[in-house]
């Protein structure tokens, strides 16, 4: 798979910015605090894709390859062996805010032992000292393998006072035979507020969590995404967490978790916003992933959406993962669960395709309606002779702001020999005419032979550069080429703002 951008992010500085406690890691007393034009809200990462033959990265025993590349034109191979890949970043002007972090992990090689992973934020003062970590993730030896891309999402702790920049590293271990690990679509990118989740990766067992009766899903330590833990169930069963957000009363949020399975096995998602008392007293997101979606992916599935906002009167949002594994033989693992407020709820109508092609222009797409789609009961397909799908969004007081773009594409072949074509994802910014003013994002995706699979999703993950002046809407826009034998299915659209 190649994935090529059309124009980097480029990270400008805007006057009058308010630099204040309740919009960083400080909680706000009563309402949220109204949106300000940021500093830096773009992707702070420079050259994210590895484009500019990692111009901006430090290698050690790792190098650019063209080999199997997920994003851009070029790809970071780490290996074999002990390798290392690493950026720093400044953070001026955002360095109250925790950072939203993505990246794309894959091996060309069939080894299930292509070493373990880790991947790091570290904090660093001015003297370019260590002064904290925000994040160290471990991906265990065998989950990087050559069936099927892992997106990863994680958000950093809030940064220590007298932090200035950052180090994104990658350290991959010694593995066995052509133990090559890739990286690349690197993200990072400042979100309102810190994680909300207690024991999120379940590396304490299921402290914080509350099981159903007959203990359905329990600790284990044997299929992790990261680290050394999660939750596995060989039954029906139900999952869930309340955690206390009266301090954020109306306000949305990101909410991501990654999902393993084998079988025949579906699971149902919903949060639910509960009053003073735990009375459920209003819905904020629910997602249904169908029982033909998990057993086509050989890996864990990562999944990111933004809830409606929190209705008035909410004291607690209470997390719900609804299993339904038929078969004893089949299980269902749960990973890195994330809850954090966000500034807009997403601003996509209709993002899942559930009400058709409501709300989206379309020239030769298909609706999907199979039981292996991301999520939900639908997905828009393009074919073999190429089409295109959009949506103009309205954006208030956009200029200067930055957007969390995300999607899942699913690539599908009726024969080993298809090929997919090209697909162009993009957000172009429009004035209030509807004149195109200026390309937020453009990514570009290429692949003759995503997998060995049949039909396998990959989550997508950017940030757009900011909204000029006079920005009115957004049109989210996705168009491919023709191909043969080879469709492309488009589901679970995100557009919103982290900060």
């Amino acid at each position: 798979m190649k994935i090529s951008r059309c124009q980097h992010q480029v990270n400008v500085t805007t006057p009058n910015v308010v630099s204040n406690t309740a919009q960083g890691c400080g909680f706000p007393v009563s309402k949220p605090p109204k949106p300000e034009p940021c500093v830096r809200c773009g992707n702070l990462v420079q050259d994210p894709s590895f484009e500019a033959s990692g111009a901006y990265w430090w290698f050690s025993d790792a190098s650019i390859s063209d080999t199997s590349v997920f994003e851009g034109t070029a790809v970071a191979s780490m290996g074999p062996g002990v390798s290392s890949v690493f950026q720093e970043l400044s953070l001026k002007g955002i360095n109250q805010y925790p950072l939203f972090f993505s990246f794309n992990a894959f091996s060309p090689s069939a080894s299930n032992n292509n070493g373990t992973l880790t991947a790091e934020v570290v904090w660093l003062d001015k003297e370019n000292q260590a002064i904290g970590t925000g994040v160290r993730m471990f991906v265990p030896n065998d989950r990087i393998n050559d069936w099927a891309r892992i997106t990863f999402f994680t958000i950093t702790d809030c940064p220590p006072a007298g932090t200035a920049s950052a180090r994104v590293m990658f350290s991959k271990g010694q593995g066995i035979e052509n133990d090559i690990i890739l990286i690349d679509g690197v993200v990072l990118a400042a979100i309102n507020k810190p994680d909300l989740v207690r024991n999120g990766d379940f590396e304490a067992g299921l402290l914080g969590w509350d099981p159903d009766p007959n203990t359905a899903f329990i600790s284990d330590h044997k299929l992790s995404l990261e680290g050394a833990g999660h939750v596995r169930t060989h039954f029906n069963g139900t999952l869930t967490q309340d955690i206390p957000i009266g301090q954020f009363s109306k306000m949305p949020f990101l909410f991501s978790f990654a999902v393993l399975g084998e079988g025949l096995v579906s699971l149902n998602v919903r949060i639910e916003w509960l009053d003073r008392n735990n009375n459920a007293i209003g819905s904020g997101l629910s997602i249904s992933i169908p029982n033909n979606t998990l057993p086509s992916q050989g890996n864990y599935l990562s999944y990111l959406n933004i809830t409606e906002p929190a209705i008035s009167g909410t004291k607690t949002a209470r997390i719900i993962f609804t299993a339904q594994v038929p078969n004893s033989q089949y299980y269902l693992a749960l990973d890195q669960v994330l809850f954090a407020p966000v500034l807009t709820d997403n601003l996509i109508q209709n993002p899942s395709f559930e009400d058709g092609f409501n709300q989206w222009v379309q020239t030769y797409v298909t609706l999907v309606p199979l039981n292996d789609v991301y999520e939900g009961t639908a997905a828009a397909g393009i074919g073999q002779i190429g089409g295109s799908l959009w949506q103009d969004v309205y954006l208030k007081k956009a200029p200067g702001q930055c957007y969390l773009f995300s999607t899942g594409l699913g690539f599908r072949r009726t024969n080993p020999e298809a090929t997919f074509g090209t697909m162009l994802m993009k957000v172009i910014w429009l004035d209030r005419d509807e004149n195109e003013i200026g390309l937020g994002l453009c990514l570009i995706a290429t692949s003759d032979n995503v997998s060995r699979s049949d039909h396998q999703w990959v989550p997508y993950a950017g940030v757009t550069e900011p909204a000029p002046p006079g920005t009115a809407k957004a049109r989210i826009q996705f168009t491919k080429t023709d191909s043969t034998d080879g469709y492309i299915e488009i589901d679970n659209v995100v557009f919103a703002r982290l900060i």
